[in-house]
């Protein structure tokens, strides 16, 4: 198999990009408060509509964004609370 002579760059670029839309969309519903998928990406001109679906589902998936089914094929984005420190840590054995 070859490897490009930048990969690892272009790796950290990715890990670079994952963070930046997720902070922005974190900065966003900060902001905003609640809204729907559609309306955080049209805040978020710098990036494509599947570059924000793919954040929201990984912000939602370590609770970081709550999503509140509000009807048919409409849900609603939101800052989940905050939990305890006790609660996010994680023992690995």
């Amino acid at each position: 198999m070859i490897q490009h002579p930048f990969s690892s760059c272009q790796g950290k670029d990715d890990m670079a990009q994952v963070y930046a839309v997720e902070l922005a969309i974190h900065q966003q519903l900060a902001r905003v408060g609640t809204c729907s998928l559609d309306e955080l990406a049209a805040l978020l001109p710098g990036y494509s509509w599947a570059q924000v679906f793919a954040a929201v589902d990984r912000l939602t998936r370590d609770g970081t964004v709550s999503l509140k089914h509000t009807s048919p094929f409409r849900y609603l984005l939101s800052l989940a609370p905050r939990r305890s420190a006790e609660v996010r840590h994680v023992t690995l054995v």
